[in-house]
């Protein structure tokens, strides 16, 4: 009897469990403590809780930097493996057309599901412009973003393919890297040593990626404390229901979108993928970062969610890039939301455009924090307003509360491209069902 309180103890600590369960009980914590010890309101004043702060900041910043470490030789093996291992042109046309009508598929969902919510909502009615800030600020990444569709395109394209690998441009490394990869393919045994580099520097780097996931509960945690001890949870008070209509949304890719698709073209149960991807979603939460939880996506649906090598390797790291359906989803919301508060009317037609270039931008954005936010630039131009100064002020509102919905889109993109994933392994028959729905078979993560 005396041993039941340590028992309950470890439970209520989360210890003793699967490690998604770590991993929670820490996101849980992190909030709570940031609730308790925040940042001072009032610029300047004195931190009581500095050490703490800086403590946890470089937890934190270690995490994610660790993660990021690995992320571009991953993509480039990964795709480089799954490519060559496709064989022939008609192999790799065959699966890439499923994987892009796929991620088109649910981007256009989730598109019109934004708009159609927002339109319905009328978020923009809970805000006033004339009591918007004027001239402020805006991050300097936005007004560097490209402006038009030309300009967008190009940069998919590298000049210089080692340039966007040292700067960890991940589009223009992709599509160097699928290019690659079916020459490779198309050369066959002669190419052979090289793939096996290649193969090699995989495994490696999953490996790394073994003793990275170490640190996984206490970097959650920091992440978690440090994003809330920032911004608190009283942001949502004047924008409380665009925020609302936006966490709608993604719900409603999870809930209802997501297991249709699951249960119509594969008879796959939406709750076991769910459950073993969990610790993947659960570091995109505390990192709102798609690419930097691609390793953990990665080995998830590897070990977990009984995906072959060849069909993750090639579908996840493209879906990291290409497959952003909370992006889209936030674009579109996002701009009719901007229309509203200004009072700007939008004919069909131009919702129609931002639905389109929603799509496009979240392709172009990049797979880190609050990139959807740099690229909305694009989708005012498409409806003819490229003077982004003109709405800085409900810009920089958003910007003030974007860390924690992003937070919650990295976790659909994620979830999205599993979802396609498993699709696409399902239609090949490379989805293992026995690991799939056994999760005592499952190889755990970390």
């Amino acid at each position: 009897m005396r041993a039941r309180p340590f028992w309950l103890l470890l439970v209520a600590f989360g210890l003793g469990t699967k490690r998604h369960w770590h991993i929670l009980v820490a996101i849980l914590l992190g909030v709570v403590a940031g609730v308790i010890m925040r940042y001072p309101s009032v610029p300047g004043t004195l931190d009581q809780y500095a050490i703490i702060h800086q403590f946890f900041e470089v937890i934190g910043q270690l995490f994610i930097r660790l993660i990021s470490m690995v992320v571009v030789p991953l993509v480039v093996s990964s795709l480089i493996v799954g490519v060559s291992s496709l064989g022939d042109a008609r192999q790799l046309g065959r699966m890439g057309g499923k994987v892009l009508a796929y991620f088109l598929t649910l981007m256009i969902l989730s598109a019109v599901i934004g708009a159609l919510l927002t339109l319905f909502m009328h978020p923009g009615a809970h805000v006033q412009a004339s009591a918007l800030p004027v001239g402020e600020v805006l991050n300097q990444q936005l007004v560097q973003t490209p402006n038009t569709l030309h300009e967008l395109f190009f940069e998919m394209i590298p000049t210089n393919p080692f340039e966007s690998l040292a700067k960890a441009n991940l589009v223009p490394v992709i599509v160097f890297t699928l290019l690659f990869g079916a020459s490779m393919a198309s050369l066959g045994d002669i190419c052979r040593p090289l793939v096996a580099f290649f193969e090699a520097l995989f495994a490696a780097t999953m490996k790394l990626t073994d003793w990275v996931m170490v640190l996984a509960v206490p970097g959650v945690f920091s992440l978690a404390f440090m994003t809330v001890a920032k911004s608190g949870l009283d942001i949502f008070s004047q924008l409380w229901v665009y925020g609302l209509t936006l966490l709608l949304g993604l719900l409603i890719q999870i809930l209802v979108i997501f297991p249709i698709m699951l249960q119509v073209f594969a008879k796959i149960p939406f709750m076991s993928l769910y459950q073993a991807i969990s610790e993947a979603t659960m570091v995109a939460f505390g990192t709102a970062s798609s690419s930097a939880t691609l390793p953990i996506t990665i080995a998830c649906c590897e070990r977990r969610a009984g995906i072959s090598n060849r069909v993750a390797s090639f579908v996840l790291p493209t879906g990291a890039t290409i497959n952003k359906t909370a992006t889209t989803m936030f674009e579109v919301i996002a701009v009719i939301f901007i229309a509203q508060v200004y009072h700007l009317n939008l004919s069909p037609y131009s919702i129609l455009l931002i639905v389109a270039f929603s799509i496009i931008a979240s392709i172009g954005a990049a797979g880190i924090p609050s990139a959807g936010l740099i690229t909305l630039s694009i989708v005012l131009n498409s409806i003819g307003h490229s003077d982004i100064a003109m709405f800085s002020g409900v810009i920089g509102m958003l910007w003030s509360i974007d860390r924690i919905l992003d937070m919650c889109r990295t976790v659909v993109n994620v979830m999205s491209s599993c979802t396609v994933a498993a699709l696409v392994a399902s239609s090949e028959g490379e989805l293992n069902r026995d690991i799939l729905n056994n999760d005592d078979a499952w190889t755990e993560v970390v």
